[in-house]
């Protein structure tokens, strides 16, 4: 027996299916009055009339009734909301943050998958970085020890340079220790509110273990299998590991994983709603209205004369878009907010929670916080708030979300949002005040000062200035004499962690 609250179809306003009701009875009553019975029943007698038809049931095809009757319940049914599955709300992020553990061991030399499992797993790292644009991503380097390499940024280009620095001999000692470098992954996740995903790519099949995941804590964990097919292909099917692959397959499936995770994750915090599907029904209620194109039909010409009267008044106004003709602002304000054309959006909806929607992720800052302004509700104060931040208008920000928390005490967000500002407007305020006092303070001026090159007979006099030193010439001079590259600090930083890590802790 199948569970009923286990179907995910189910309708967002079933109320509606009443309106079916009235276009079934006049349904019936306009059938019945198109009867021959119905017509000449007064006058012909009921037993002299069934022989008096001739070629009863023949005429038109396809009756207009049952048209009109079709497509009002077609409609009917799409007012009512039929849904299947649930979309996240609007401010909730795209992209999941996702902490990437390269394995460095000894092993990932090996040549079997060209040019070698290492240089191929950095291939596929960059091929995700570009497939995850704008999302924030971090790097993390193991073996016998585990060494963040980046936190989570927002920028592939500050990653991708030492990623390629990344080989076995920077690091402390040779082993598989995947499990560190997921604790070492979950502390840079812990400051999210919602979990993220961390991605282990390594050539161990011991990765997956129960030690590994314990490890990742709440965030979700895959991994990339950088093996050849036939080794990885006699260890199982594992839903969260991914073969690696010569096409793009593989970053396809990580994809999906992480997304995934991440989503689920939010929904637990955040709630997802059901997504209205109603306008599927848009399609076959077209097809209809094709039928009453034909002789003798004046539900054309009604059509054509809306048409031509829409027309003629938009020359006599002002231009209007063909869409305008079929669609509402919001319904297009909604397609161009689905297609990522933010901008467009928020010139086309009315509503003013959704122009500010749109504004906020178009990064207009200024015209969100004018749209949130209007919008009198607990969510409009948390955008509010959110836009007076962006915007740096500190105080304007503190304010919307002491609004929020006067309504909501416990909202975590709002509660979140408001420490991180007020750290802000401090630092804000500290620096104003540091500035005043600089500008206040007496220059500090020093005398000429001379000095003597040895190596040129008889001496020459060469006055240096204090500027001489800080102009940009000298700076650019100074950093060319630092020759260490991305590899040489990485190996120093990775020895001073491991030399700083308690006895104890060492593997």
């Amino acid at each position: 027996m199948h569970d009923a609250a286990a179907i995910p179809f189910h309708l967002l306003r079933p109320l509606w299916l009443l309106a079916l009701i009235p276009v079934a009875a006049v349904f019936a009553w306009v059938r019945w009055r198109q009867s021959p019975q119905a017509q000449w029943g007064g006058v012909i007698a009921p037993h002299l009339l069934d022989h008096l038809i001739v070629q009863p049931g023949a005429g038109r095809g396809v009756s207009p009734l049952y048209l009109v009757a079709a497509g009002l319940s077609l409609g009917i049914v799409a007012l009512s909301g039929p849904t299947w599955r649930r979309e996240l709300p609007p401010f909730v992020e795209d992209k999941a943050p996702l902490m990437i553990a390269l394995s460095l061991d000894n092993s990932m030399g090996e040549t079997d998958i060209a040019p070698t499992r290492l240089e191929r797993a950095k291939q596929k790292i960059r091929d995700l970085l570009a497939a995850r644009a704008g999302a924030r991503t971090g790097l993390i380097a193991y073996a016998g020890t585990a060494h963040l390499v980046m936190p989570l940024t927002d920028d592939r280009a500050v990653i991708e340079p030492f990623l390629a620095a990344l080989v076995p001999g920077l690091m402390p000692s040779a082993g598989k220790n995947a499990a560190a470098a997921a604790r070492l992954a979950a502390e840079a996740l812990a400051t999210d509110t919602v979990p993220g995903t961390i991605l282990l790519v390594s050539d161990d099949p011991a990765d997956a273990a129960g030690a590994v995941r314990q490890a990742a804590g709440r965030n979700g964990l895959v991994k990339l299998s950088v093996t050849p097919e036939h080794k990885g292909a006699t260890l199982g099917f594992h839903p969260d590991v991914v073969q690696v692959s010569i096409d793009d397959a593989d970053i396809a499936a990580l994809e999906r994983r992480i997304e995934t995770s991440y989503q689920a994750a939010e929904s637990i915090k955040f709630g997802m709603q059901w997504r209205d599907e109603g306008f599927w029904l848009l399609l076959p209620i077209a097809l209809l209205s094709v039928l009453w194109f034909r002789r003798g039909t004046t539900v054309a010409w009604v059509v054509a004369f809306v048409v031509l009267s829409h027309l003629s008044s938009a020359k006599a106004e002002e231009p209007r878009r063909f869409a305008d003709l079929w669609l509402t602002p919001d319904q297009q304000g909604r397609i161009a907010f689905d297609r990522g054309d933010y901008a467009t959006a928020a010139k086309h909806f009315s509503d003013p929670m959704w122009r500010g929607i749109a504004a906020y992720r178009a990064f207009d800052f200024i015209a969100a916080a004018e749209e949130f302004a209007r919008v009198d509700t607990l969510e409009g104060h948390f955008a509010l708030g959110n836009a007076q931040a962006q915007n740096h208008a500190y105080e304007k920000a503190i304010a919307a979300y002491d609004e929020v928390l006067k309504a909501a005490p416990g909202h975590v967000a709002a509660t979140t949002n408001r420490a991180i500002v007020l750290a802000a407007l401090k630092a804000q305020e500290e620096k104003r005040k540091k500035q005043e006092q600089d500008d206040s303070a007496p220059p500090d001026e020093k005398a000429d000062e001379m000095r003597v090159d040895p190596t040129q007979k008889g001496g020459k006099k060469i006055l240096v200035t204090p500027a001489d030193l800080t102009t940009p010439g000298a700076a650019e001079a100074w950093m060319r004499q630092v020759q260490t590259t991305p590899a040489d600090f990485l190996k120093l930083k990775f020895a001073i962690q491991d030399a700083a890590q308690p006895a104890g802790a060492k593997p």
